[in-house]
This record gives C-alpha cells, sequence and structure tokens, in this order.
C-alpha cells in the first residue's frame, strides 16, 4: 500500500531573485537618470560662466584697442584666440570633471561625434576649420581691410563659423569661413595701422598735367590724415569716357585705415579747389566721368513725333 501511495513532492523554497532584479534595475536607472540631470545641470553653469567670461574679456580687449591706436590691432588679434581658447577650455572641463570621461573616452567620442557631424553638418564643419585656418594661418586679423567675395570693409570679428566685416556704408556683412578661405583675399593694411589709398580725379584732356600733378601733390602731402614717412605719388593718365579726360590718380598712405573715405574727400576737395584756382577748370569743361554706353534703338512710335505739326 505505502508503494501505491503518490509521492509527496519536496517543499520549495519561493524564489525572490526574480522579483528583486526589476527593483534593482529601477533603481539604477533612477540613480543614472539623476547624475546624468545633475550632470548637465552643471555643464549648463559651465557655459554660462564662460560665456559671461568671454563677453567681459571681449569687452576689456575692445576698450584697450581702442584707447590705444599703436596697439588696437595688437588687441584686437587676441580675440578670436581667446575665445577659442576658452571655449576648448570649457568642453574639456564638461567632459572630464562633470562627466567624469578620461582621456580615451573623448578621443573616442570626438572620433564617434565627427563621423556624425561629418554627414549631418557638411558645410558647418567646412565653416569651423576655415574659422580655425584663419585664426591661426592669418591671412588677415580683425582690424584689417579686406575685400573678399565682392565685400570690402574692416573685419570686426572673426568666429568659428563666419568673419564679419563692416562696410563703408555702415553695413555688417557676414561671410562664411569656408569662402573665405576657398577664394582670393584682399587685404590693405596687413596688421598695420597705415594703408595705401587710391584717389581719382578726372579734368578736362586738354590741361595742362605738370600744373594739375603739383595741385594734387600739394593736396595729398598737406593733409591731415596723410602718413607721410611713405611716399606719396602722383600719376597722370588719359581715358576716354564720353570725351576726353586727363586722369590724376593720387597714391597715399593713411595714419590709420579708418581714415581711408575722409582722405579721399579732404583730397578731392582740396585739390579741385586748386583746379579752380588755377584756371585748370572751367564749369563748361567739367566732363562727367561715366562709362560710354551702348545707343538703344529708339521707341518707333515715338520717332519723328515732334516733327509733326
Amino acid at each position: 500500500m505505502d508503494s501505491l501511495q503518490a509521492p509527496v513532492p519536496p517543499a520549495t523554497t519561493e524564489d525572490t531573485s526574480s522579483t528583486a532584479l526589476p527593483a534593482l534595475d529601477l533603481e539604477e536607472a533612477g540613480e543614472e537618470v539623476r547624475g546624468l540631470g545633475v550632470g548637465i545641470f552643471w555643464s549648463l553653469v559651465v557655459i554660462v560662466v564662460f560665456h559671461l567670461l568671454i563677453r567681459v574679456l571681449v569687452w576689456t580687449l575692445e576698450a584697450l584697442a581702442e584707447r590705444s591706436v599703436r596697439r588696437r590691432l595688437a588687441f584686437k588679434s587676441l580675440i578670436p584666440i581667446s575665445r577659442m581658447l576658452l571655449w576648448a577650455i570649457a568642453a574639456y572641463l564638461i567632459l572630464r570633471t562633470v562627466f567624469r570621461v578620461d582621456a580615451q573616452g573623448i578621443l573616442a567620442a570626438s572620433a564617434a561625434l565627427g563621423v556624425a557631424l561629418g554627414f549631418a553638418a557638411q558645410d558647418l564643419l567646412k565653416n569651423v576649420f576655415g574659422g580655425l585656418i584663419v585664426v591661426f594661418d592669418q591671412p588677415f586679423q580683425v582690424g584689417d581691410k579686406i575685400s573678399v567675395g565682392g565685400t570690402y570693409g574692416e573685419v570686426v570679428s572673426i568666429g568659428l563659423r563666419s568673419t564679419r566685416i563692416v562696410t563703408a556704408d555702415d553695413n555688417l556683412v557676414s561671410v562664411p569661413n569656408a569662402q573665405v578661405v576657398q577664394e582670393s583675399v584682399a587685404n590693405a593694411n596687413a596688421g598695420q595701422l597705415h594703408c595705401q589709398v587710391v584717389t581719382d580725379l578726372y579734368l578736362p584732356g586738354r590741361v595742362d598735367e605738370r600744373k594739375a600733378r603739383e595741385i594734387a601733390f600739394d593736396a595729398a602731402v598737406t593733409s591731415r590724415y596723410v602718413f607721410l614717412e611713405k611716399p606719396v605719388v602722383v600719376l597722370v593718365g588719359d581715358e576716354f569716357r564720353t570725351t576726353f579726360l586727363t586722369r590724376v590718380r593720387i597714391k597715399a598712405y593713411v595714419l590709420d585705415p579708418r581714415f581711408e573715405f575722409l582722405f579721399q574727400s579732404d583730397v578731392t576737395e582740396r585739390a579741385r579747389d586748386g583746379f579752380r584756382a588755377a584756371g585748370l577748370v572751367a564749369e563748361q569743361d567739367w566732363y562727367p566721368a561715366v562709362e560710354a554706353t551702348a545707343p538703344t534703338d529708339p521707341d518707333p512710335s515715338a520717332a519723328g513725333g515732334g516733327l509733326r505739326a
């Protein structure tokens, strides 16, 4: 009878490990989320602090540059380098101190980020690398007068994405750094305070060119804006614009690139006064220097209209 009884299964203990694992996973996930939130918070704090620090530093350098004419370009050239250096320090502090990423992790993250950005933002990367090239190769610097992409003016800032230029009409033009690197850049002063300014004056073709050159030379060397340690050259040539003209070209250097247009206006005004006083210019002989245009066909309906009775 005993052999016919069903065996009693052994008592089993309840497996609590399967219920404990989800709880542990939730706790670890919560800790990771809290840690990530704290890291993001301190990252924002670092970004804000460095943003304010950069603004104060740029303002200080700008103020020092405007106070000292001789050192203006030197102080302005420090602005883009200081801005990039401080942002690099901020990124390093966020990765190493806030998120505690080691050097190998930074290199791996940089490589992965570079590959991702290479596909997603090729134009942005071109501009960033162009900005680095401009800062370290220095084809120009802040304060220089340059011409690029049909825009001529003073460089006021060099950023990672674009270079900003103020034109003679006080327009702020942002030129992408990729375009700056790819195109030819004409630099008027190349880091120097003095730069050459060319002023063209036009007279009737029959004037005494020697007298005109003498008057133009005197107007240039007596200008308050001229830099007399550099030569002043006056060239005379013939041009045909509606009629024959004598072109008097004055090539001189100014004390400051910002005096370029003031010098042109000053020399033009005083040279014309000299031309009138010397009798080289009469009212009926003052021809405008305009380009000759091809004649256009008159309107057939209007032709001869004035001949009808």
